[in-house]
């Protein structure tokens, strides 16, 4: 019986060890293991201590020959993705918030951008993930590209043994990944387990990030929540948009928001892109057979609207049923008391100078077709609409205000716009 062979140390290698001081054992498992360079260069970005290192080379090993596997979600992973949102839940102050993910568990992560989502499977569970977007947007009137980061959930009886920064670290789709200049994330105001969480791998991490007292850190940002109600009569100048309004439309939404940070001007092509559900020509169509119509469309034609009047566009507006797919389930920790809330939300919108009260029109529209899909209320972002979050007062909104952390000084962003894809 002959002894293993000594594995190659490549000079790549060698020079990190030197660099952080690796041990000869360290630094021979590291290579036992063929761990790649770029693989390595990842573990440091947190300042990886000796005992860091050694602990992060043994989630390797099992996550490359163990029981543990990190992949991207796949569309079979439906059931086990809604499953691992079911036993995730969040405490914020006196509430679990769980947050329910179906029938179509990924629905929102569908209408996003470059998603990238990485979960952790142990078997046929998943016991962790976490999701990326990455965006083209400006910063300060600058044309940047950023990451969104968002959907970072352990199973409750997993929590505290490393999952969630393991599903982390888990790299893109292969061979696609693309550079950004930052990361920014929006969370709940009282989620004061996610500082914690950052400070004890990154102590730095909120450096640059405005404080506030009884709140994380981060920049201030609301969405007003209408309840959803029967209003009024019917409009006759709302109707279904058509191909021949998306010129229109775009310029009013364009009009709207440019001006505002992680804003991307639309154009013809990517809204009509959007309606067609990334489909060219439009999604397929159902045929009424479960095992043809694997698509499930979350946000087409159907749900954008334009109100129009003497022969001019002057308000447009898309509305997404998020309440379908997506549910807030709300229990006071210790008590009885619980609730499930489902939202409407309101997308690509945009409005003609002076036209606050014609946009009134149309979110009060909609405010009646989110009571007629039996959904709690209509999300819409005003933060930066003041003049139009006037018009609306009397319907008496209630603020859902959250905290977007952006840790780069430069460029800072300072009115953020909200896209309710991304909340």
């Amino acid at each position: 019986m002959t002894d293993r062979p000594e594995p190659q140390i490549s000079d790549a290698l060698a020079r990190i060890a030197k660099e952080r001081g690796w041990p000869n054992e360290l630094t021979r498992r590291v290579a036992e293991m063929r761990v790649p360079i770029a693989e390595l260069n990842s573990w440091g970005w947190t300042g990886l201590s000796l005992e860091q290192t050694a602990a992060q080379l043994k989630w390797y090993e099992r996550l490359t020959l163990g029981d543990l596997r990190g992949r991207e979600a796949a569309y079979t992973d439906n059931e086990a993705f809604s499953d691992l949102w079911a036993d995730s839940p969040e405490e914020i102050g006196e509430w679990e918030i769980t947050v329910e993910r179906g029938p179509d568990s990924f629905a929102q992560f569908k209408l996003q951008e470059n998603v990238h989502l990485p979960v952790l499977a142990l078997g046929h569970q998943l016991i962790a993930c976490c999701g990326f977007s990455r965006r083209n947007v400006l910063i300060a009137g600058r044309r940047v590209s950023v990451v969104y980061g968002q959907a970072l959930r352990v199973r409750r009886s997993a929590r505290r043994m490393g999952y969630g920064d393991q599903v982390r670290r888990l790299g893109g789709p292969p061979g696609i990944g693309r550079p950004a200049i930052g990361q920014y994330d929006i969370m709940r105001a009282q989620n004061f387990a996610v500082v914690s969480w950052w400070q004890k791998f990154v102590p730095d991490f909120w450096e640059n990030v405005p404080k506030r007292e009884g709140s994380v850190p981060g920049i201030p940002v609301s969405v007003a929540q209408f309840p959803a109600q029967k209003l009024g009569d019917h409009d006759a100048a709302i109707r279904p948009a058509r191909r021949e309004d998306l010129s229109a439309c775009v310029e009013l939404i364009n009009r709207t928001h440019l001006g505002t940070d992680l804003f991307r001007p639309y154009t013809v092509d990517s809204l009509e892109n959007t309606l067609d559900e990334g489909f060219w020509g439009g999604a397929p169509t159902p045929t009424g057979n479960p095992s043809m119509d694997w698509w499930t469309s979350i946000y087409a034609w159907r749900d954008y609207f334009v109100l129009e009047e003497g022969g001019r566009i002057r308000a447009c507006a898309g509305l997404w049923d998020r309440g379908r797919d997506v549910r807030e389930r709300w229990r006071r920790v210790g008590g009885k008391e619980e609730r499930t809330i489902s939202s409407a939300c309101v997308l690509d919108f945009g409005f003609a100078e002076g036209a606050e009260a014609v946009m009134a029109r149309l979110l009060r529209r909609f405010i009646g077709r989110a009571h007629e899909l039996g959904r709690d209320n209509l999300l819409v972002p005003l933060d930066h609409l003041p003049k139009l979050g006037a018009e609306m007062e009397s319907l008496k909104p209630e603020l859902d205000t959250r905290a977007l952390r952006w840790g780069i000084k430069d460029p800072a962003i300072t009115r953020p716009y909200t896209d309710l894809r991304y909340w």
